[in-house]
């Protein structure tokens, strides 16, 4: 390897004038070719072209407008993938190791999470908006307090939330209502088998499951032990803990989430624009 020192020494010798270019050549191994190079460069720029040089390719210059672009979003608390997806769509390509580059220059790269266990299941999903609602309550542990939300399965849009002190099937039912109220009535809806929505005794259905039968809406229950058949509901939980307390309100934070935040899932389109796209008329 030609270390700086190597190359100094190569210069050294060729601006003393005793040894030739092939003398200097095989005495550093090297070609005549390198010892004619390093001179030109020497004359031209002097000792600093002799300074030791990264291995591999050089980075291309990122201009200063893409670089403020990125840490913006960066700083709207979103992940690498979704920055460079986002610039891809506005016609902008650049590399991941790039964008982790200018991240960590600004101290804002993103830590890579613990990985767990990889579960495998089968990802579905509904072809049309309101063809199915999620719906369930999570506890909010900084607010004391629940969290019930509707949620159309095809376009992950949130149709109604609302905080509530008790996790009661009126409150469901009255959020419901406000989500139908805005974006019209689905054909089917689904929850898991709480108090709330499913009852215990056998050949007496729930008020909720009649309500929705009044309504002409066929309601479906999550199977057994399987927490997957709601897991877009269990994602948006997760989505709320981490990005709604920058916000002044619960119905702010949503807004956001329906008509601003780019979706991993729907090609970083917003839940707005798919549900409007795909609904079925």
């Amino acid at each position: 390897m030609l270390t700086e020192k190597k190359r100094y020494w190569i210069v050294l010798q060729k601006a003393k004038g005793v040894l030739t270019d092939q003398e200097i050549a095989s005495a550093q191994q090297v070609t005549r070719m390198t010892v004619h190079r390093l001179w030109t460069s020497y004359q031209r720029g002097g000792k600093e072209t002799l300074a030791s040089q990264s291995p591999g390719r050089k980075i291309n210059v990122i201009p200063r407008e893409l670089q403020h672009r990125i840490l913006q979003l960066r700083r709207k608390e979103y992940g690498i993938h979704k920055i460079r997806a986002l610039l891809e769509q506005k016609g902008l390509q650049i590399s991941k190791q790039k964008i982790t580059k200018i991240l960590q220059a600004h101290h804002l790269d993103c830590p890579a999470p613990e990985k767990g266990k990889r579960y495998h299941y089968i990802r579905w999903e509904r072809k049309h908006s309101n063809s199915l609602w999620q719906t369930d309550y999570c506890w909010v542990e900084r607010l004391g307090c629940w969290i019930t939300a509707w949620l159309d399965d095809h376009s992950r849009l949130i149709t109604a939330a609302e905080y509530v002190r008790e996790a009661t099937t009126e409150n469901s039912i009255a959020l419901f209502e406000q989500g139908v109220k805005r974006f019209g009535l689905p054909r089917e809806t689904l929850s898991d088998r709480g108090c709330q929505y499913y009852s215990n005794h056998p050949g007496n259905p729930s008020s909720f499951f009649e309500y929705m039968k009044q309504r002409q809406v066929r309601h479906i229950y999550s199977s057994v032990k399987k927490p997957t058949t709601c897991e877009k509901m269990e994602r948006w939980w997760r989505t709320h803990r981490d990005e709604r307390w920058p916000f002044p309100s619960l119905q702010a934070f949503v807004r956001h989430y329906n008509c601003k935040r780019p979706h991993m899932s729907l090609g970083y389109q917003t839940p707005y624009e798919v549900w409007k796209r795909d609904l079925k008329v």
